[in-house]
């Protein structure tokens, strides 16, 4: 739905168009009244259903009510021809991801003042019950002084009806930062936020994200079963410190990360100064009442109870024992932070990286405590593998055998002391061949995809047609352009191992190069490479 200059949409008269995102088109308006500038989002992706406009009213709400100098301010929202629009704060210093683009590095003072601003305006929007769901540089603002200011709050939420969860079954967001709750459709809170966070952090220290793919699938899947590589892997002068605290940051389970962005914010900002506290803070167990909060929604808690004075004689008394107390765990500390600096990196390796089921490995780790027994275990069975006992020099060698049980595909083994499995290495296991007396053909199915133009027109009609396909399986189709997927077609049948999938070209995309993906889908998991065909495309205007 084009908007011409001129048209009015609310009290706000349209000027220009600025740009076109996967939610839909912004226009750069004035109110002529209270003479302001205002940018207007006219969200056309989101379904132009009776729920979703209920929906998109109630997210909206909420959204305005927002009032943080780091958080872009809604004016208004409403419909326009049967389509939302939201009305917010025109900021015309561009956005850091522009900054990013252009090859601009931040300093460390830099990088801490943009994170502290968005850590805060996201803290102060999970106190009132808000979650963003999409937090990365494109979605932050430059104001004056180059202070950051989120926008978009919410949006991820609102287009879920027409999400990539139809396709994959995950929900909405840019996968590059998305938290692994939200790559397999579970319950999102403010936990999801502060990955995101953790992960912007990640990609301003060493230009990178934690995770880079040609595939967005592939993508997805790494966010849920793969360990981030450390930071120092691409930045070595950041420190063992750093990579302490980013490492919580972008932990697989909402429970174990920062309790709030200020305090990843703040141990980042102690890391980068080479303060072992940010060690020892990054490291040490999550309460159970933060666990817990990471995983309920917010609620307003109620006060603690006033406890009774202490007399003076106890006081003195008291001060005494804390005092002695704290000298003491100063004391510990300092030992124990000796005692683990030389093995403050442990390392695993395998004799092999695939093996079949039944097969033995060697497990080699170095870097341990001296001395140091564990277990030796294979995370996707819950199964020990064997037990060791390293040497005086951290160094240990397992010989165990793999289960003849253990699926196909990688495992991660690890190796595991005290209360933790610190270190892993992953092994691809095939399965064991099974004899059979009368061997017959094995149907392989090899996807192919055609398209009826590899010059579309933005909007315009395209027919997929795929063959090679599993007719026992359904298949989804999804043009993707960047980072963002944009469902087509499916989950449908293939009789025969064919389909032919016929509309107009998803809303949000933007003139250059694509690729359309046609998958066989598997309910809860991501497709894999050899179940997927794709095609380029060059779309024009």
């Amino acid at each position: 739905m084009p908007v011409e200059p001129g048209v009015r949409i609310g009290a706000y008269e349209v000027q220009e168009f600025v740009g076109r995102g996967a939610m839909g088109v912004v226009y750069r308006a004035f109110h002529e009244g209270l003479a302001r500038p205002a940018a207007v989002k006219v969200l056309q992706a989101l379904a132009p259903d009776a729920d979703a406009t209920a929906r998109f009213r109630r997210e909206a709400q909420s959204i305005a009510q927002m009032r943080h100098p780091n958080i872009l301010n809604v004016f208004d929202f409403g419909e326009y021809e049967g389509v939302p629009y939201m009305i917010v704060e025109y900021v015309p210093g561009g956005g850091l991801n522009d900054r990013l683009r252009g090859g601009r590095h931040l300093s460390h003072e830099d990088t801490i003042r943009m994170l502290r601003g968005i850590g805060a305006a996201l803290d102060y929007a999970h106190s009132l019950g808000v979650v963003h769901r999409d937090v990365k540089p494109a979605n932050v603002l430059l104001g004056k002084d180059e202070t950051p200011i989120l926008a978009d709050f919410g949006l991820a939420k609102l287009m879920q009806s027409s999400s990539l969860k139809s396709v994959t079954g995950v929900t909405t967001g840019t996968p590059a930062y998305m938290a692994p709750e939200q790559v397999t459709g579970s319950a999102v809170g403010p936990a999801a936020d502060r990955y995101a966070l953790a992960t912007v952090a990640y990609e301003l220290l060493t230009g990178a994200v934690p995770f880079e793919s040609e595939g967005v699938l592939e993508l997805l899947y790494a966010h849920v079963h793969r360990e981030p590589p450390p930071a120092t892997e691409r930045k070595p002068e950041l420190g063992p410190e750093v990579d302490a605290v980013l490492l919580r940051g972008l932990a697989k389970d909402p429970a174990a990360r920062w309790e709030s962005c200020a305090d990843l914010v703040d141990s980042l900002a102690a890391a980068l100064r080479g303060e072992a506290s940010a060690v020892r803070k990054a490291t040490q167990p999550v309460p159970a009442a933060a666990a817990v909060a990471a995983t309920m929604p917010l609620e307003n808690l109620p006060p603690p109870a006033n406890l009774p004075a202490i007399p003076d004689s106890r006081r003195r008394t008291t001060r005494w024992l804390v005092a002695t107390a704290v000298v003491g765990l100063l004391l510990l500390v300092l030992v124990v932070y000796v005692l683990t600096r030389s093995h403050a990196n442990p390392a695993v390796s395998l004799s092999a990286g695939s093996v079949v089921a039944g097969d033995s490995l060697v497990v080699t780790g170095s870097g341990l405590p001296p001395n140091q027994a564990g277990t030796v275990q294979m995370e996707s069975t819950r199964r020990q593998l064997g037990s060791f006992k390293a040497d005086g020099q951290g160094v240990v060698s397992q010989d165990v055998r793999i289960p003849v049980d253990a699926g196909e595909g990688d495992h991660l083994v690890l190796l595991c002391w005290g209360s933790g499995c610190p270190v892993s290495g992953t092994v691809h296991v095939t399965p064991q061949p099974r004899p059979s007396p009368s061997p017959s053909p094995v149907k392989v199915f090899t996807p192919l995809v055609s398209l009826s133009t590899v010059t579309p027109k933005l909007g315009g009609p395209l027919q997929v047609a795929g063959r090679g396909f599993d007719p026992a399986r359904e298949y989804s189709v999804v043009v993707i352009q960047g980072s963002a997927a944009h469902p087509f077609a499916g989950p449908a049948a293939a009789p025969g191992g064919a389909f032919t999938a016929s509309g107009n070209l998803p809303a949000g995309l933007q003139a250059g190069a694509a690729e359309v993906f046609a998958c066989i889908v598997t309910p809860g998991q991501p497709s894999r490479a050899d179940e997927c065909a794709r095609q380029q495309v060059t779309i024009s205007r």
